[in-house]
């Protein structure tokens, strides 16, 4: 049993347990509640210690740690709610009106501390969730985009992955990996509920945001400009995925979706043969490598998985199950929150594929058949201890896995062949999160504040019995029957396991905030990878009759021995590693309100420093205990970075930032090890003497909020890189793909963002709502080159476009909800410039063309409790199109599809 088997045995369900130990008080709350936010009206800042209490009844409630509060057992009627604190005019809001269910009221509080005076208000209406995320980044102390769960639930998006590509300035690739700002996806960081995220991915830096649901997202923050208690080794931006959040009363709610998919469902498909744990994203052995040395080839013979299987596809289905509460602790100001959720999701998708790869001499025509399967769980509880005290315990468990085949029919002009290839692959990934930590108020101190944080992360990717088959003949002699070439099966395995552990304090001196703190962290990752051929036995007088049969049979057990196959390992000592990087970080910041001339400023700066160590050792020969060839690379970073936000008026920030970050090789990269992609048709090799890259940030925004629910904002940017990091990819006998040092590189650009309701026209049209955001990038790239010929060369230097980068970006939806019926339409639009997809060498760049992508959501309530969503993803049915030197390289069909899904909450 792997790793994460037994971290999820073990500690996943946990908080199931803890939740049914407190089963019995699931329905104990029956009265109305009210709860809320209360924050600093000017700054933003949530507010500890202020009380909130309704006027001419005993009941009411203190702020915690995050300015939250709750009272419950409110018995049904109309109230005013007092809000008082020290430093802080009084407030009194009238005509809150409470009947049964959760009314949300958050409160914004003036200082005043000479003149405390009584402001009475009527209640606002209860604010939605993106809202709510808009007016945390109008507090926010740095630059940051993001999207809440309330629009995700309006749009087709499954995966986390999905939902990004509607922030402002992102672009996603593959469906999994994150583009910022035109920067690709290794210049970016992730955080799980704050915390680093261990990777799934073999040939890049980069978390596969395919892995996550989207549904066990709260929010997801995209932090543009880098504070000092943020990680250093970012550049494009830090996305911060934060997961469900507890409900302030008890609730369950259910899903369950089905979709259709016009290139695939109910047509012919091929997938590898399997085992009885598919469904589940699990191999059940049979596809596993052999445990005992002297029984391999008997293995590998029997039995006989060489051919793919063939079913007709079925519709594609998903299912999701939540429930959290918040419970009153012994009647006391102690509260205990839990939220658990389990998703499933199981699709099936063809692409018809067409590849010209001129510059070698072969067209290939086929199609990529591919099952997904995603599940994942989620057990988050929390446990407050008054107001000034609150322990977390976070768990997430995801588990995925790709049964891809592809068979394409090439001409190989090169040898004046006829090709049949068909690649066989079955990828399983994992990945466990866990997470303890804490949040201390000691007012007895100063106000000093604590926060800490201990996460363990560990991943597997698993690449169990990948095969590639191919069959040829001559091109100019059709009436030949194909011929069976050397082919391959390998097993590959990649582990990493992430220990980090953080401690910040922040204490006030007046109304200026000192923060200082340190983080270690450990990652660890090993990978290793064997190959073996198919030879058939020439020299032993391998008959034609045996290398031309179908690849249903060839390789039966009877068909394997002298003068038939035979079985020939080809891994070397260097297709495997073992990696570590340690980094230990500590920082101070401040934050400093100031006033110029009666305008309000704020200023948040200070210096990080990071002591970076990677590690990683190739041995040099298989022998246990042979020598390494080892990789080393350290360095020690100071890292300063400053923001000043100034506050045009109560609605608008005009924000300035400057910060230097790094980006480092991942182990991976670093290691000489190679391995092969048998869906790319391309190996990967990794460079020792790959440099960390330098990067210097700067970025100006102004961006207002005009109402609630709605933002205007400019930015521009800019980015310096020293060293940058890219792909490129070298044609030789066999594709290759490395990393390299381009030795100077720029990133600028600016963005442009709008969320507006249109009830300014008239008020039917306040049910209208409209959203876009418009990004434009320049990259430039400095990189040497020989012009000439062999006689008479000369150097010159060139420019190129950064590696992964759009020169523009553009989303733009609009919301409707009919007011009569509770009916909301979505039309979601989605469109990036042409990208620089792979870096060429010794042949053209291959780029990636823009495609105008448009969905089409539809959600209306049957009942109080029961919704229906229908939605249409790729309306206009685009494919996806590389080009090589103006030529179409690659050509890929992707389909409609039509999703019906149905929510129950209860």
């Amino acid at each position: 049993m792997s790793i994460n088997r037994r971290i999820f045995k073990y500690f996943a369900f946990l908080p199931f347990i803890l939740i049914l130990l407190f089963h019995n008080q699931l329905h104990a709350q029956d009265n109305g509640q009210i709860y809320g936010i209360i924050t600093n009206s000017e700054t933003g800042e949530s507010l500890i210690g202020i009380n909130v209490v309704l006027e001419g009844t005993t009941l009411g409630a203190s702020t915690d740690l995050d300015g939250k509060y709750l009272i419950r057992k409110i018995p049904p009627g109309t109230y005013s709610v007092r809000i008082s604190g020290v430093g802080y005019a009084t407030k009194t809001i009238t005509g809150v009106f409470v009947n049964g269910l959760p009314v949300e009221l958050n409160v914004g509080m003036k200082e005043d501390t000479y003149n405390l005076q009584e402001v009475v208000i009527t209640a606002d209406e209860v604010r939605s969730t993106e809202s709510a995320l808009l007016a945390q980044r109008k507090r926010s102390s740095s630059i940051s985009d993001g999207i809440s769960a309330e629009q995700i639930k309006r749009t087709p998006d499954a995966t986390s992955g999905d939902a990004l590509k509607r922030i402002t300035g992102i672009s996603v690739v593959e469906n999994k990996f994150v583009f910022i700002r035109g920067i690709t996806d290794r210049y970016n960081g992730t955080t799980l509920d704050g915390a680093p995220v261990s990777s799934t991915s073999v040939g890049k830096k980069s978390f596969s945001f395919d892995l996550l649901p989207s549904n066990l997202l709260e929010n997801t923050e995209v932090i543009k400009s880098a504070t000092p208690d943020l990680p250093g080794d970012f550049s494009g931006g830090l996305v911060q995925l934060n997961t469900l959040e507890f409900p302030s009363n008890h609730v369950i709610k259910i899903n369950l979706g089905s979709s259709y998919n016009a290139n695939t469902t109910s047509k012919t498909m091929l997938l590898s043969q399997g085992g009885k744990w598919d469904f589940l994203g699990f191999d059940d052995g049979l596809r596993k490598f052999p445990d005992k040395q002297e029984t391999i080839e008997n293995a590998l013979i029997a039995p006989n998985t060489w051919a793919p299987r063939s079913l007709k596809a079925p519709l594609n289905s998903s299912v999701s199950v939540s429930v959290g509460n918040r419970i009153l602790v012994n009647e006391s100001s102690d509260q205990l929150g839990y939220v658990a959720a389990l998703t499933y999701r199981n699709s099936y998708q063809t692409n018809n594929k067409v590849i010209d790869d001129w510059q070698v001499g072969r067209y290939n025509t086929g199609n990529k058949y591919e099952n997904s399967i995603l599940w994942g769980f989620l057990g988050n509880i929390s446990y407050k201890l008054g107001g000034a005290h609150k322990l977390s315990f976070r768990n997430n468990f995801d588990q995925s896995a790709d049964n891809v085949v592809t068979r394409y029919n090439s001409i190989d002009f090169g040898n004046t062949q006829e090709k049949i290839y068909t690649t066989i692959n079955w990828t399983q990934r994992s990945i466990y999160t866990g997470q303890l930590s804490g949040e201390h108020e000691f007012t007895r101190l100063g106000g000093l504040s604590l926060n800490w944080r201990g996460t363990l992360s560990s991943s597997t990717r698993q690449d169990p019995d990948q095969k590639e088959v191919t069959y040829y003949r001559n091109y100019d002699e059709p009436s030949e029957p194909f011929v069976v070439a050397v082919n391959k099966r390998s097993w590959g395995k990649m582990n990493e396991r992430t220990l980090s552990f953080d401690i910040n304090f922040t204490y006030p001196l007046s109304t200026t905030k000192v923060k200082f703190g340190a983080k270690s962290y450990k990652n660890t990752s090993k990978y290793s990878i064997r190959y073996f051929n198919v030879i058939p036995d020439y020299y032993g007088g391998i008959p034609d009759s045996l290398i031309t049969l179908p690849l249903e049979t060839i390789y039966s057990p009877q068909n394997y021995g002298s003068g038939k196959f035979l079985f020939q390992e080809t891994s070397k000592a260097s297709d495997s590693y073992d990696g570590v990087n340690l980094l230990f970080a500590g920082y101070m910041m401040v934050d400093v309100p100031f006033t110029i001339f009666n305008n309000n400023f704020r200023f948040v700066g200070g210096a990080r420093a990071e002591n970076s160590t990677q590690n990683v050792d190739v041995p040099k020969s298989r022998v246990p205990g042979s020598p390494m060839n080892e990789t080393e690379l350290k360095k020690t970073d100071i890292l300063p970075s400053l923001n000043i936000t100034y506050y045009l008026n109560n609605f608008t920030n005009i924000r300035f930032a400057y910060s230097h970050s790094v980006n480092r090789p991942e182990l991976r990269e670093l290691a000489s090890t190679g391995f092969y992609d048998f869906v790319k048709y391309e190996l990967v090799g990794g460079n020792p003497n790959l440099q960390r890259a330098y990067v210097k940030n700067t970025d100006l925004r102004i961006e207002t909020f005009p109402g609630i629910g709605e933002v205007f904002a400019f930015s521009i940017f800019n980015k310096n890189i020293s060293n940058a990091i890219e792909e490129k990819l070298v044609h030789t006998s066999t594709r290759t793909r490395t990393w390299f040092n381009s030795s100077k590189a720029t990133n600028f650009g600016w963005e442009l963002e709008i969320r507006k309701n249109l009830g300014f026209v008239n008020d039917y049209f306040s049910n209208f709502t409209i959203t876009g955001n418009y990004s434009r990038i320049y990259s430039k790239v400095e990189f040497e080159d020989v012009e000439g010929n062999s006689t008479n060369t000369v150097r010159v230097i060139k420019t190129r476009p950064l590696q992964g980068q759009s020169p523009y970006m553009i989303n733009a939806a609009i919301f409707f909800t009919e007011p009569h019926i509770g009916t909301s339409i979505s039309i979601l639009y989605n469109k990036f410039g042409r990208r620089l997809e792979t870096v060429g060498f010794l042949t053209a760049d291959i780029y990636e063309e823009p495609r105008d992508i448009i969905d089409l959501v539809i959600t209306h309530p049957i009942t109080e409790s029961l919704d229906a969503k229908f939605t249409i993803k790729n309306l206009n049915d685009k494919e996806r199109v590389l080009t090589q030197d103006n030529r179409k390289y690659e050509v890929t069909s992707l389909g409609r599809i039509y999703s019906l899904q149905i929510s129950y909450e209860f």
